[in-house]
């Protein structure tokens, strides 16, 4: 993200890339709800029948009624949330400030904050357990959801890790700083970097058989196959691809300068529409069926039916 809330390091090289894609006409989402939310808003998620979002800069975690599209309530957490995940039974929030607050989706209360590194960016819940990378620390932590507790710290190999994602039995962590991401072993915990013909390749996500992970400086997202370790294909997106979701049949791109968002057919590996938002799109999830994507300039979470 472009905004205060990131951490702003990027690689000043040019290259050349062999890229394919490009928006395709057919596909045509519709905006159904623009959510005034104020603040920062920056992560999103759906769990426990709401839509959570964290306003990065009040320090909020906010309810979302999808039937309504509208807040419904608000909680203090640690201060700079941004990435959540609903697991365990509980809304997990990342926040740059070296806490994980887990939030109890009934109560909407903090029931436990535990301490983790310096500028913690992004979390999985994978292999029964909670995992959060942080990208100052330079370290991947495991936390046990049973005692709330860290239970393995690892030191990153590559320069700052950023997103998390599990596929193929691996961990996959990002390098916002570098140009691979890495494929962790869950129990012995070594770690094997796998480059992506992309630079600042920080966020991942996953879908069956694939890796799908954001070049931020390149404007690219790159399909690696997480079984032979291989980039399968790179496509050309916005500009500044950042925290990207699998949404339905669908990778979906937030481009944070580029104030677009990509959409990638899982199918085709083509880029099948490119869909103008507000300033500065930080994070998409799926939720009802739909995308949910936070501008966090705006003060603004949008949600799109896919088309």
């Amino acid at each position: 993200m472009r905004a205060a809330v990131a951490v702003l390091a990027g690689l000043a090289v040019a290259a050349c890339l062999a890229v394919s894609g490009g928006a395709t006409a057919g596909a045509t989402s519709s905006v159904v709800a623009r959510i005034v939310t104020g603040g920062d808003p920056c992560g999103v998620g759906e769990g426990a029948g709401s839509v959570w979002v964290s306003d990065a800069e009040r320090g909020e975690l906010l309810r979302i009624d999808p039937t309504t599209n509208t807040v419904v309530g608000r909680t203090s957490v640690d201060a700079t949330p941004c990435e959540l995940r609903f697991a365990a039974g509980s809304i997990w929030v990342v926040t740059q400030s070296r806490w994980l607050d887990r939030v109890d989706p009934a109560t909407g209360r903090v029931v436990a904050r535990i301490r983790v590194g310096a500028k913690t960016y992004d979390a999985a819940f994978a292999f029964g357990s909670i995992w959060v990378t942080n990208w100052q620390g330079g370290t991947i932590q495991r936390v046990d959801p049973a005692t709330n507790r860290v239970v393995k710290t690892i030191r990153f190999r590559g320069s700052s890790p950023g997103g998390i994602t599990a596929a193929g039995g691996y961990l996959w962590v990002g390098d916002d700083n570098g140009t691979s991401v890495y494929r962790v072993h869950p129990r012995t915990y070594r770690m094997r970097a796998v480059r992506t013909r992309g630079f600042r390749s920080g966020w991942v996500t996953s879908s069956p058989g694939a890796v799908w992970v954001a070049n931020t400086d390149s404007s690219t997202v790159s399909r690696i196959n997480p079984r032979t370790r291989k980039v399968v294909k790179v496509l050309r997106v916005g500009d500044s691809p950042v925290n990207l979701d699998v949404v339905g049949s669908d990778v979906w791109v937030p481009n944070d300068v580029g104030d677009s968002l990509s959409r990638i057919s899982i199918a085709s590996n083509r880029v099948v529409e490119t869909l103008r938002v507000g300033s500065n799109p930080a994070v998409v999830a799926p939720g009802e069926g739909d995308v949910w994507a936070t501008m966090f300039d705006d003060g603004e979470v949008w949600r799109i039916r896919p088309g």
